[in-house]
């Protein structure tokens, strides 16, 4: 494992994380919504016929974030910034999971050419969450919770990196039964608590997420082999939405089963297969 940093021509300064560089071809992972490079540790030693290139997108893990209104867009096109900056001499395949996705998605818009014909997307935001949505009620509840970390001044610090909400949202999407993989788990996302930026733009880019989907980029997506991956108990990308979004883009799908959203700690193994089966 090596860890480097790049500068973008925007300014910012996006670290990365390199594994099996000896290998070919290149296979780029993006995080989710408040996560970083960690998230994919599972997942690393089980790709080892690929060279993986892990960034901290801006505002997460350890990439600065560069200003407070930073919107998917701009993550898009620094995204591909990084991407023409690693000068990798060939398309990468790229994975995009959750927020990611979406992040991935901006990128291909803006810029298809930088991206190999092959593209994962796992546990995508299928579409935007509407008014009688079943995942409406958990959009709530984090806005309210994004807001008043944001703007209450004394006890707002505390709520964002608290550790008992943070282990009560993680337990909702959680499926394993281990109790040495589910504390794993709570121990990433305290870590994870490190790093928020500011609580002020999770807030804003959480509405946007939520108000975006893979189906607002089904022009560009058509143009891609896309597979999209999901667990067959996620109720943040619920099955029935991704169904629906996969039709809508042209993508093959695959279900884990008896999994969340969280597949990617839960259960590695079955998600690095489908990756690397639709690779091959």
């Amino acid at each position: 494992m090596t860890k480097r940093a790049v500068t973008l021509p925007q300014g910012n300064i996006v670290t990365y994380w390199t594994h099996h560089t000896d290998k070919r071809p290149t296979l780029i992972l993006v995080h989710g919504f408040t996560g970083s490079h960690e998230g994919f540790q599972y997942l690393v030693p089980l790709l080892q016929e690929f060279r993986l290139i892990i960034p901290d997108l801006p505002g997460f893990g350890v990439s600065p974030l560069p200003h407070h209104t930073l919107s998917l867009a701009e993550l898009g096109e620094q995204l591909a910034s990084f991407i023409q900056s690693l000068n990798l001499g060939q398309p990468p395949h790229v994975i995009g999971h959750s927020m990611g996705s979406l992040v991935v998605c901006e990128a291909i818009k803006q810029h298809p050419e930088l991206f190999a014909h092959k593209l994962i997307l796992a546990s995508p935001v299928p579409s935007p969450v509407s008014l009688l949505d079943s995942r409406k009620l958990g959009v709530i509840a984090s806005r309210l919770y994004y807001i008043a970390s944001h703007r209450l001044p004394y006890i707002g610090r505390r709520l964002a990196t608290s550790k008992k909400i943070t282990k009560l949202s993680t337990k909702l999407i959680m499926t394993a039964r281990d109790k040495k993989l589910q504390q794993a788990i709570h121990e990433h996302h305290f870590t994870n608590l490190n790093y928020i930026s500011s609580i002020g733009w999770y807030a804003h880019l959480h509405k946007e997420i939520n108000n975006t989907g893979i189906t607002q980029y089904s022009s560009t997506l058509k143009a891609f082999d896309v597979l999209i991956i999901n667990g067959e108990k996620d109720v943040v990308t619920p099955l029935k939405h991704q169904q629906k979004a996969a039709a809508t883009v042209q993508a093959k799908i695959i279900t884990i089963p008896k999994v969340g959203h969280l597949s990617h700690y839960e259960k590695p193994t079955q998600l690095a297969t489908a990756i690397v089966d639709f690779l091959r």
